[in-house]
């Protein structure tokens, strides 16, 4: 089955285009940041949807999941240990946890929750995630990392996706369908602050904009945004998590996908190009410096970068 860049409302809307990478040349760059240099992602180069880690200094790269079923979002514990992802199997979408080298599976929600998109809270006890399982437009629920305590965090007439928990654990950031002064629905970045229950919208772009990750410091979230009709003109974006400093790192015509921050908030990758190919770039954390980590056939997205603690 194939996914789209676009986490999970391309499920619902559409497809993507194949277009081809552009840029820099396609041997593997070894990373400037300091400690560990791993990144997690997915790729269909072998047929469907499994996990693979890439270590950026060597350029080894391992395949953690080998089946015929499809996996999707990923998330590493904050210890770099412990993996989160989604499975796809028949009509159900539940979520595994697994260690970094691919071992231990184990199911966390039961089928028919129709759950995707994990994160984890920075002290690893809890995983937040978007479900079906009360509403069919999806609602965001936390639970214990071993699958216990489900609780509800959203109740909304809306559809919504990929949260992210901000590293001082107050707040979630994700992407929501919303109205703008100008346009439909698109998707919207939110953040919802856990302590008040208060939401307030970051941004109001032409298109949707989604899959937010907060920078190691709290004090920037990066996101794609400006996805249009046929999901042209997506580029990556920083924001300030009261809304300010809207900052588009990439600005090209070729489209960019799915940003996450290195360890230590100096670098971005991200997954660039909508189609076949789908390729895993690094860029500065100001948008220069782009480079390609891994140039192949298929799609290659979703990058986690590996915690490094």
């Amino acid at each position: 089955m194939r996914l789209s860049p676009l986490p999970l409302i391309a499920l619902v809307m559409s497809s993507m285009l194949p277009i081809s990478g552009c840029g820099t040349t396609g041997q593997h760059a070894p990373s400037a940041v300091a400690g560990r240099s791993e990144v997690l992602y997915l790729s269909n180069r072998d047929g469907d949807y499994e996990i693979y880690l890439q270590n950026l200094t060597t350029g080894v790269l391992t395949k953690l999941t080998d089946n015929d079923v499809t996996e999707f979002g990923l998330a590493w514990s904050p210890d770099g240990t412990t993996i989160a992802f989604g499975r796809w199997i028949d009509d159900n979408r539940d979520l595994y946890t697994m260690r970094a080298d691919g071992s231990g599976v184990t199911r966390l929600t039961e089928p028919g929750s129709q759950a995707s998109s994990p994160d984890w809270s920075p002290d690893g006890s809890r995983i937040v995630y978007t479900s079906r399982r009360d509403s069919e437009r999806g609602e965001i629920y936390t639970m214990n990392a071993d699958g216990s305590d489900i609780t509800r965090i959203t109740n909304n007439d809306r559809y919504e996706e990929v949260p992210a928990w901000s590293p001082d654990g107050h707040r979630i950031a994700f992407g929501a369908l919303a109205g703008t002064s100008k346009d439909d629905s698109y998707l919207q970045i939110f953040v919802l602050d856990l302590r008040t229950g208060r939401e307030q919208q970051l941004t109001e772009l032409h298109g949707h904009s989604s899959a937010p990750r907060w920078s190691p410091d709290g004090s920037r979230i990066a996101f794609y945004g400006n996805v249009g009709d046929g999901f042209d003109g997506a580029d990556i974006f920083t924001i300030a998590p009261d809304g300010s400093g809207l900052t588009n790192l990439t600005n090209d015509p070729e489209p960019d996908w799915q940003p996450d921050w290195s360890p230590d908030g100096t670098e971005i990758v991200w997954a660039r190009g909508p189609g076949d190919p789908l390729d895993i770039w690094v860029m500065r954390a100001d948008g220069t410096q782009r480079r390609s980590i891994d140039i192949e056939q298929g799609r290659d997205e979703q990058p986690y970068w590996r915690p490094n603690r």
